[in-house]
């Protein structure tokens, strides 16, 4: 007997029918630039919350990924603590078909910048008593 296969697309959000799935996908993306950054980093929960000025739980909620716990507000501001420049752009909407008449919401990382990113983070740590 054959199992079924199940075409999925990019986006795993729209995958399960969520009307905000470009917005999950975009926190997802956000989300998981700053759990790099933190890992990377070397720097303990707690330093992370100083830096981020969040308890420690709310970095642990973070570090495990409990996206609904967070906007993407408080992942962009996260973001530029933690040293990075973020960028939103607007674009006109590019039409992908006939049918097709929303824009949509995507997050470009840049892998360049984040050896400086995290080598000021640890110098961070260096700094404070």
């Amino acid at each position: 007997m054959r199992e079924k296969s199940l075409v999925t697309t990019d986006n795993i959000f729209a995958d399960l029918g969520l009307d905000d799935s470009d917005e999950m996908v975009a926190r997802s993306d956000l989300m998981s630039e700053v759990v790099n950054l933190v890992r990377k980093s070397s720097l303990t929960q707690k330093e992370i919350a100083g830096i981020l000025g969040v308890s420690p739980p709310k970095v642990s909620s973070l570090m495990t990924g409990k996206i609904n716990d967070f906007s993407n507000d408080t992942l962009v501001n996260y973001l530029t603590l933690l040293g990075c420049n973020v960028e939103i752009r607007v674009l006109p909407q590019r039409r992908l078909s006939r049918s097709v008449k929303r824009g949509a919401i995507k997050v470009k990382r840049s892998v360049v910048k984040r050896r400086r990113v995290v080598a000021s983070l640890r110098k961070k740590r260096v700094a404070s008593p």
